[in-house]
């Protein structure tokens, strides 16, 4: 694969620096992404920021107030969870919307999907009782 030239890259960092604003969330939510930046952008993108926030909150949390990280941390899968099944959403219109390419994978990413948010929300609401 040839390097790319000056053009091309600039093309490249143009498209990049739309990710994770607020027009780029709402295209996301409304399925106007392809079904591959749906999944994988939509669903881990903001886990590179949130994740190691969540770490470090619930490290202070843990200093100043032992015993109460269930709560912390089951808001926060509850959130979570609230937040796939607006991907979801997204990605349920990008994949009827889109026209070439395997259909398979699309769907078993839906369905991934639908699981993690089930998944995260069900731990949210255990670790509230528990």
């Amino acid at each position: 694969m040839a390097e790319p030239d000056h053009e091309e890259l600039e093309a490249i960092f143009e498209e990049r620096a739309k990710f994770f604003t607020p027009r780029w969330f709402g295209d996301l939510f409304a399925g106007r992404l392809a079904p591959g930046d749906t999944f994988w952008a939509g669903n881990y993108g903001p886990a590179l920021v949130v994740v190691p926030l969540i770490v470090i909150l619930a490290l202070f949390t843990a200093l100043i107030s032992p015993g109460h990280l269930g709560a912390f941390f089951g808001s926060f899968a509850v959130a979570a969870g609230i937040y796939r099944i607006a991907v979801l959403i997204g990605l349920t219109r990008s994949v009827w919307r889109a026209e070439a390419g395997p259909t398979f994978w699309r769907w078993v990413g839906v369905l991934w999907t639908v699981f993690e948010a089930v998944a995260l929300i069900w731990l949210g609401l255990g670790l509230f009782g528990g």
